[in-house]
């Protein structure tokens, strides 16, 4: 049987794409190489065509899950002003379905504490994929300066990301929705508003 030419990448996409979804919904301890590949309609043995093994589809589906979160955000937010895309993303972010949809999130906030203790191996990756993530939606920061602009990032996305971990681990869902809102008022108008943050002043 002939496939196109781009059939090996198109697979290898697909297996990147349940391996990402599964590991924020169920962490990467729970995730197994043979759950993946089943989700994927694929076998198990075919696994090693692609990947060497599960780290390395775990630091590949990490940088996917972000990259999926960002390409969603930057289409979501095309043609508003930066003020309100930004206000559009904090919106987003903060809301009552990403927490309820780890699987389809932002890999910070669905598996940020597991990521942190990682070996440095790991670690140096996702970072490379987080700067990444950072390339690509910095541009919604406030700042007169790359630094301010990555900054600004680097706080306000760790901070979302600790909200919707901490609404997630909230038994009460009346209380979770009072954070995720307490979250975003506060942050739209940290970030948002016409003068930047203050502690900006202290970076070039």
């Amino acid at each position: 049987m002939r496939y196109r030419p781009t059939h090996k990448q198109e697979i290898r996409q697909r297996i990147l794409e349940v391996a990402a979804s599964q590991f924020r919904s169920n962490g990467s301890e729970a995730v197994r190489v043979a759950d993946v590949m089943q989700a994927a309609g694929l076998t198990h043995g075919g696994f090693y065509k692609h990947f060497e093994d599960k780290d390395q589809l775990l630091r590949e589906a990490v940088s996917t899950a972000l990259d999926q979160v960002a390409t969603r955000l930057r289409d979501m937010v095309r043609n508003l002003s930066r003020r309100e895309a930004l206000r559009k993303v904090i919106a987003t972010y903060l809301s009552e379905e990403h927490m309820l949809r780890p699987d389809l999130g932002c890999a910070l906030a669905a598996m940020g504490t597991e990521l942190a203790r990682m070996p440095l191996a790991m670690k140096s990756a996702v970072g490379e994929a987080l700067d990444a993530y950072a390339d690509r939606l910095d541009f919604l920061m406030p700042g007169a300066t790359a630094s301010q602009r990555r900054s600004a990032f680097l706080v306000l996305f760790s901070s979302m990301a600790g909200c919707i971990m901490s609404a997630r681990a909230h038994p009460n869902q009346e209380t979770r929705i009072q954070m995720l809102a307490a979250g975003r008022a506060f942050f739209e108008q940290a970030f948002c508003s016409e003068q930047p943050p203050a502690f900006l002043e202290t970076v070039n």
